[in-house]
């Protein structure tokens, strides 16, 4: 079984100080990458140090590592090769083809394109490593001469938020594929989402029950990416409490944004707040202390964000959902609704092109977008621009608001008249919910009586 371990908090020094003691790097989570029989790979693991050196961010490492394990996989699977200075430009171009074959046990195609390119650039920038590494000559290079051929190609590309163009020089390989077509971002399906949550609501496990729904609604009702929603923390939900404000982790961003802040309902927190006594009880029990708000019941410890996507994987075969189902849908959904919303109160809106003028001009939506999303840069946003307006093209009906707001005060008092009945006992608990599903059903109506047809 190959291996890529973490190794917690591992410290690098850098150099020697002016007082002559060693300075040390910021400690980082790093990969130990092994091969079958649990011998480490040093050449792996040496790449993985001079990673460290470029001070690059644990996450982007431990991505590395995970590319470069299919090299080392592939070295231990060839008869004819032992050392990775042995590989030739038809012994890489056969690892690059293994890559695309690779199928999953039920005869899919294992990954797309675009992940084979990842993992094989990663591999070419492993391998001239390798080649300074042994002080190697003729292995990997533009020349003829080499072992491994590779191409230099120009690029130059324009950066939104810097002036000018940045511009560089990759390398490639003639093995390597050509791009997926570009990938349209669609939300998750109201269907599928409900029926998600269905299943989860109807957990047996009701401490299981309870942790899934205070996520899955965290999900739903942030739009965070997925390892955002498992750094929340109790004191973010206790300040959101407060202040009606959850604040979330910023990733994949390249500024100093650090954190976000997203309004949040009263629904989210009082479905965190009836898991949080399921977390205060497992925590007790199994004898740990951490301020992360969403964890594992079989250990107390922070519950990892794969363990989501892979509950919401073994939910798509048990439920029979057809496509994709992951976390980042629910994401996609959010922000597509966000920008509906947007759309819809900006009169001065007629088509995508006078919107995406207005994101361009006014501050206000950008802080707004940015806030809700985390993205760093507007063309982030295009495909979800394109989503809000096909889910909007044909939009007739408009509600009338003095309708509605009456609706809405007459509910309220039947509300409070519920409660008072309640509290005088007047009202068994089963005769109140009979007469809020009444009220629910009236409200409902008087909510379709205000809608009138923009022809009229």
């Amino acid at each position: 079984m190959m291996a890529v371990r973490k190794l917690k908090d591992f410290e690098q020094w850098s150099h020697l100080g002016f007082d002559g003691k060693l300075v040390f790097r910021k400690p980082l989570d790093i990969p130990f990458v092994t091969y079958s029989n649990h011998t480490p790979c040093y050449e792996a693991n040496a790449y993985i140090h001079s990673l460290m050196a470029r001070n690059l961010k644990s996450a982007t490492i431990r991505g590395y590592a995970h590319d470069i394990i299919h090299l080392v996989h592939f070295i231990e699977k060839q008869p004819l090769l032992s050392q990775f200075n042995q590989l030739t430009d038809a012994t890489f171009t056969l690892f690059v083809q293994s890559l695309q074959a690779e199928r999953t046990p039920l005869g899919e195609l294992k990954r797309k394109n675009n992940s084979v390119i990842k993992i094989a650039h990663t591999c070419l920038d492993f391998l001239q490593f390798i080649q300074h590494f042994h002080d190697l000559s003729s292995f990997i290079g533009k020349d003829k001469g080499n072992s491994i051929q590779i191409l230099e190609k120009h690029y130059k590309r324009k950066q939104e938020g810097y002036r000018g163009f940045i511009e560089g020089t990759k390398i490639t390989h003639t093995a390597i594929p050509t791009k997926d077509e570009i990938k349209k971002r669609h939300p998750v399906s109201s269907d599928n989402a409900l029926r998600v949550w269905e299943h989860i609501k109807t957990q047996q496990n009701k401490d299981k029950r309870r942790r899934d729904m205070a996520l899955y609604t965290a999900m739903e009702q942030l739009g965070g990416r997925v390892t955002e929603l498992h750094l929340i923390k109790m004191s973010d939900y206790e300040e959101a409490r407060r202040t009606s404000s959850l604040t979330l982790t910023n990733l994949k961003r390249k500024d100093d944004n650090t954190t976000r802040k997203i309004p949040v309902s009263h629904l989210l927190l009082s479905v965190i707040a009836d898991y949080i006594k399921v977390r205060k009880k497992v925590m007790r029990k199994k004898k740990v202390q951490h301020d992360y708000l969403f964890i594992g019941l079989k250990t107390g410890l922070r519950l990892s964000a794969d363990s989501w996507t892979t509950y919401m994987n073994s939910w798509k075969k048990e439920l029979g959902i057809e496509g994709e189902l992951h976390p980042h849908l629910w994401r996609h959904a959010f922000i597509t609704d966000k920008l509906k919303e947007l759309i819809l109160v900006t009169k001065e809106v007629n088509d995508k092109d006078d919107f995406r003028k207005h994101l361009l001009h006014t501050e206000t939506f950008k802080m707004q977008l940015q806030q809700w999303s985390g993205h760093t840069n507007l063309s982030s946003l295009d495909t979800y621009i394109d989503l809000a307006f096909a889910d909007i093209h044909g939009y007739t009906e408009v509600y009338n608001a003095v309708s509605l707001k009456s609706s809405v005060d007459l509910a309220k008092r039947q509300i409070e008249l519920l409660e008072e009945q309640i509290a005088k006992k007047e009202l068994t608990p089963t005769a109140a919910l009979g007469e809020m599903k009444k009220l629910l059903g009236a409200f409902q109506a008087n909510i379709d009586k205000s809608i009138l047809s923009s022809s009229q």
